[in-house]
């Protein structure tokens, strides 16, 4: 319980300290400016997410940082353990990586800061005509050479099981013909979800190998949901 008091102290004091800088990312975006501050802006969420790991003794095993392209359109799919791995994703690829966020998350102060200036994507699951404008925005940001991280299971599984893989969360990937870079994520829901109070983890992040979907033909975009799935489910079960 001391940890989950310490942690959640430094997490909302540190937010707190960092949110006018990243008002003033948002801002200086509106007027043209963000990709000339976005390297320092990347370098202030990779500390600060690298942090929460530290205060809290994590160990994080790391695998394939090497197949992260520099730059270009990225998607990146992995399984959903817990809200830890969001920290994961900020503290160890190494570019900047906004998210498909449920249209919720544009409510939670401060935390939408954050999201929006990652250069997130917000859907709302229970509009479709609305999540289709926004899978466009999506579709909008990767052939801007943006990546993206997708949560296919929809939400958390709270443990180490993988749940299914919805078919619409791909739609990004193959409307921009972005590769699919494959991410496990092993060991995160013993941060919060198992006990509910902050843990210490022991973490395995991989990145695989790519899987292209430029000119995939209609039945091998209809099998990229499994296909992902597997690799991803590889490397579980440490």
């Amino acid at each position: 319980m001391l940890r989950s008091i310490l942690f959640f102290t430094y997490f909302w004091i540190s937010m707190l300290l960092a949110t006018p800088l990243c008002a003033l990312y948002l801002l200086l975006g509106l007027f043209g400016l963000g990709e000339l501050f976005q390297p320092a802006f990347q370098s202030l969420i990779r500390l600060w997410a690298g942090s929460l790991n530290a205060v809290t003794g994590t160990k994080v095993r790391v695998e394939g940082l090497e197949r992260v392209p520099a730059t270009g359109p990225l998607c990146l799919v992995g399984n959903h353990q817990g809200n830890w791995d969001i920290v994961l994703v900020l503290a160890l690829v190494p570019r900047t990586v906004g998210f498909v966020a449920k249209s919720q998350a544009l409510f939670m102060p401060l935390v939408n800061l954050w999201i929006a200036a990652l250069d997130s994507v917000f859907i709302d699951r229970g509009n479709a005509r609305k999540a289709g404008r926004s899978i466009e925005r999506g579709v909008a940001k990767l052939k801007a050479g943006k990546a993206v991280m997708i949560f296919p299971e929809g939400t958390r599984s709270r443990g180490p099981a993988m749940g299914a893989f919805r078919p619409g969360a791909f739609k990004l990937a193959t409307k921009a013909g972005a590769p699919i870079l494959p991410v496990t994520i092993d060991g995160s829901f013993r941060m919060w979800e198992e006990k509910l109070r902050i843990g210490r983890g022991d973490i395995l992040f991989k990145i695989h190998e790519p899987i292209p979907t430029a000119g995939l033909g209609p039945a091998e975009r209809k099998l990229l949901p499994e296909r992902v799935r597997a690799v991803i489910a590889g490397g579980l079960g440490r």
